[in-house]
């Protein structure tokens, strides 16, 4: 049988598959539309059940592998992608994996939540040296974990600002200088005053 142009339509508007992969259905059917619709299908039913085979981490198991990543201090960047959509793009500094944690999460988990079962996603990992390492990673969908994981992580940045927050701005380490009440000429000399009126407009 011929294919033509209307046939591959057609499959491509039952099937939603591109014009090549309903052009190679339809020769592999022998032109047969029906034939080429059902071979597409059993061809979608084969890349589902091997998806489904595919190690998958739940989302605790991927923030420890995170944690671990960026505990193990050579590497300055992370940039998750979705199909071929950068998700988030962060630069690593040593010491702040809660912090890095709790802006990688919240992208990852949605999409998580958006997708059925598992959420495919490839992780690009910049080392100190350079070198990039791509690293494809299946998220399963942990709906009643995601809430838990979230208050977690948010508890864990929380604590490390605060933490942070102590260490930098300890009375010990700052000296406060009070200012001089006498008024020289070249303070003077250096200050304005100006007034400004609101009218108002109605």
């Amino acid at each position: 049988m011929e294919i033509t142009l209307e046939k591959v339509d057609l499959v491509i508007e039952r099937t939603g598959v591109t014009y090549a992969e309903a052009k190679h259905a339809l020769e592999v059917s022998n032109g047969d539309v029906l034939e080429a619709i059902i071979y597409i299908e059993s061809i979608k039913e084969a890349d589902a059940e091997a998806n489904s085979k595919m190690k998958s981490e739940s989302i605790d198991e991927f923030k420890a592998w995170l944690k671990e990543l960026i505990n193990k201090g050579n590497v300055t960047r992370i940039k998750i992608s979705k199909d071929s959509k950068v998700i988030v793009d962060v630069p690593v500094n040593a010491g702040i994996a809660a912090g890095v944690i709790a802006i990688i999460l919240p992208p990852v988990l949605a999409f998580a939540l958006i997708a059925a079962v598992v959420t495919k996603i490839t992780v690009e990992i910049t080392m100190a040296d350079g070198s990039v390492e791509v690293v494809n990673k299946y998220i399963s969908k942990a709906v009643d974990d995601i809430k838990d994981v979230a208050t977690d992580v948010a508890d864990k940045v929380k604590n490390k600002v605060d933490e942070v927050k102590k260490d930098k701005f300890s009375k010990d380490e700052y000296k406060v200088y009070k200012k001089s009440t006498v008024n020289t000429s070249e303070e003077n000399d250096n200050s304005f005053t100006y007034t400004v009126n609101f009218d108002d407009e109605e």
